[in-house]
């Protein structure tokens, strides 16, 4: 019986290690078709319509009191260099992430199928995996916000409020948590490794 669960958990780690090969392979390819698209064309950019004159919604609804758009897709006509650059870095860093992290997923699974361990460079690919999500995580939203802000400000469409224009950003604070969480894992993992070293000086 333990033989038999043995082999089985072989098997599902290598299914495990070509399916996470084919999605690092399918985001890669992924990545290179955006970067061309990025290029060529511009991107739509969904904005608030905080200052913008819009149809009446539900007009001539007896059942519809009151409504509102809240965001529109504006596509531009053109895009400077940096604000081109600026989208394009923040999309090839969700791509380095999730290719870092795919990556790791199936060197992990590998590991277990070979039953080779947890060593030095499991450690380090779990590392640098979680810094590549932290990054982006801090970095992509901040390029997002620097080039609509940027877009919207030159064709005249950038929100306002009482004070003056505002920071259009959105953050969110799940790829810390995953970044944090990696270099955790990727310390144990380290941990794990020296103290199996130290057991096997012993014997």
């Amino acid at each position: 019986m333990g033989n038999t669960l043995a082999y089985l958990d072989r098997k599902g780690a290598l299914l495990f290690a070509i399916v996470f090969g084919l999605a690092a392979l399918g985001i890669a390819v992924a990545a290179i078709g955006a970067v061309y698209f990025g290029l060529v064309s511009t991107p739509l950019l969904n904005v608030p319509l905080t200052n913008l004159v819009t149809p009446a919604l539900g007009e001539g609804n007896g059942e519809v009191i009151k409504a509102a758009y809240a965001t529109a897709d504006v596509q531009p006509a053109s895009l400077t260099a940096t604000e081109r650059f600026l989208l394009l870095g923040s999309g090839l860093l969700g791509s380095l992430a999730g290719l870092a992290s795919a990556a790791t997923l199936g060197l992990i699974s590998w590991s277990v199928y070979r039953g080779t361990g947890f060593g030095r460079q499991l450690a380090r690919a779990v590392g640098i995996s979680g810094l590549a999500v932290m990054t982006w995580g801090l970095l992509g939203p901040l390029m997002n916000a620097m080039a609509y802000h940027s877009v919207l400000d030159r064709i005249t469409l950038l929100p306002q409020q009482k004070t003056g224009a505002f920071f259009l950003m959105e953050f969110d604070v799940w790829p810390v948590a995953v970044g944090l969480g990696a270099a955790t894992l990727a310390s144990m993992f380290e941990t794990g490794r020296r103290q199996q070293l130290e057991l096997d000086g012993l014997i």
